[in-house]
């Protein structure tokens, strides 16, 4: 990651005014915002509901409803204590009904599923440790059992037609090489289904990703773990694992080339800076440049012995930053496009103090949504409807995540 250090520094400081923290979906309980504990009384709830106003635009299955709803007749539509489906959302529409009052519960929200099942990802978990041992041992890997995992994390991801990956879902190992190796592999399985690759293409993928880093089982660990800034030499030292990796494998029967490419190129750069061909553009075969994008998301977010993973978002903009100089731009874009950061019905505290809800989000802005302001900067609620569109006003951003509004 060294080459990337300089430009990644400068990359924060001109976007340390965007965002400071991200959300990534709803998550709401009477707990603190912003480390700021906030009454219960602003917004005329009891125990552990919070009745706030919101657009009809905004909602979605599963909210309660706070308060009942009437047509221009005075006729009941829903009474209060509804938990609101996607029938009675509809319903209100058709009858215009432009704003509503809903109850906040933590323990009714809708679920968010996990990217792929926990048996899946242990068993991709378990292939990886056992490749790598048997490596040291026979300087064998079992492409089969490779193909077999990849397959169910294929099958997983491609289960429910239109699912977003949710980035906090990734951080459920704590072994950060196998972690890494991973997240990786399904960061840019990801991709691949979403460019409309062959089975045959995302096996080929899915084992480069896994195996991107094989090459480390050749560099020291006191290296590969060492908490204090690298020195020239034992950084070069690092770089050999692209190489070594790729010359390991050369031997490794059913190994297709393409895989190989990827354990040897996935530190090249899209503007030629990268390691250890200094390839660039579509020089770089497609596959190692998907999962570069992902290796490097993923090795900025994660938490290593000399330093803490930065947040989501910021990861997020560097990769934006970087598009069409270290990354392929379009791909980059693929990415974006299939990640969740902030769904619509999210609710956020901004830089102003003000909190609101997610409205509209922008694929090539997926940090800086449209937000309706439901809350001022003391916690009143709004009497009037004012959105803000981030992308058109830098100077404000999203501060957090808002647990309570």
């Amino acid at each position: 990651m060294k080459e990337i250090t300089s430009k990644f520094a400068l990359c924060l400081k001109i976007l340390q005014k965007y965002i400071i923290l991200v959300g990534f979906w709803i998550f709401l309980a009477n707990s603190n915002i912003c480390g700021k504990k906030t009454g219960n009384d602003i917004h005329g709830i009891e125990g552990e509901r919070l009745m706030i106003k919101i657009n009809i635009s905004v909602v979605i299955p599963g909210m309660i409803l706070a308060k009942p709803i009437f047509d221009k007749q005075g006729k009941l539509l829903i009474d209060k204590g509804m938990e609101l489906k996607q029938l009675y959302i509809d319903k209100l529409k058709k009858h215009q009904i432009k704003y509503i009052y809903i109850s906040w519960d933590k323990n009714v929200m809708p679920e968010v599923n996990e990217v792929i099942t926990k048996e899946t990802r242990q068993q991709a978990l378990n292939i990886i440790k056992e490749t790598i041992n048997n490596i040291h041992i026979s300087k064998e890997i079992d492409i089969v059992a490779l193909e077999a995992v990849i397959t169910e994390i294929i099958t997983d991801l491609m289960s429910e037609e239109g699912i977003l990956i949710n980035l906090s879902d990734m951080r459920t190992i704590d072994e950060y090489t196998f972690e890494h190796s991973v997240n990786v592999c399904i960061l840019s399985l990801m991709m691949g289904i979403a460019l409309k690759y062959s089975k045959d293409d995302l096996k080929a993928i899915g084992v480069g990703a896994l195996l991107h880093d094989i090459g480390k089982i050749y560099i020291s660990d006191a290296i590969l773990n060492k908490p204090q800034l690298l020195t020239e030499a034992e950084y070069e030292e690092i770089k050999r694992h692209a190489l070594l990796g790729y010359e390991m494998t050369e031997t490794i029967k059913g190994l297709k080339e393409e895989i190989r490419w990827i354990i040897r190129d996935h530190h090249e750069r899209y503007d030629g800076t990268g390691y250890p061909n200094r390839l660039w553009g579509n020089n770089i075969h497609i596959f190692p440049r998907i999962v570069a994008i992902c290796d490097v998301y993923d090795a900025l977010t994660s938490n290593r012995v000399y330093r803490n993973g930065i947040p989501i978002h910021q990861a997020i903009e560097y990769l934006i930053a970087m598009g069409n100089h270290q990354f392929d731009y379009n791909l980059v874009k693929v990415f974006l496009k299939n990640i969740c950061i902030y769904p619509v019905g999210t609710l956020v505290k901004l830089q102003t103090g003000e909190s609101g809800v997610v409205i509209h989000t922008d694929e090539n802005w997926p940090t800086r949504p449209i937000i309706e302001i439901i809350a001022d900067d003391t916690g009143k609620p709004m009497g009037i409807s004012k959105k803000i569109d981030l992308t058109k006003n830098i100077s404000n951003g999203i501060a957090c995540r808002s647990e309570v509004i």
